[in-house]
């Protein structure tokens, strides 16, 4: 298992960007993110999760444990989200 380092979250929102991701809204310090394709993220995750969204906090940096939050919400593992930043 890679190590997990603080990272801000502009690296956070560019990776899930990457993988399909969008900007929904945001709200104060919180970025709403949503999956732009839903038959991708079908096809990305087997329709694992029920609702492709993400929450991020628009904090610099953010900490291993939020940024391991965000890595589990995506069904991502540490290995697949270091190749991503």
């Amino acid at each position: 298992m890679s190590k997990l380092k603080s990272i801000d979250y502009e690296r956070v929102v560019k990776a899930l960007v990457s993988i399909g991701y969008v900007v929904n809204n945001q709200k104060g310090s919180h970025i709403v993110m949503r999956l732009a394709d839903k038959q991708k993220y079908i096809s990305l995750f087997g329709c694992r999760k029920n609702e492709p969204m993400v929450v991020i906090p628009a904090h610099k940096p953010l900490g291993k444990g939020m940024v391991r939050t965000i890595i589990r919400e995506v069904d991502l593992s540490v290995d697949e989200f270091n190749n991503l930043i």
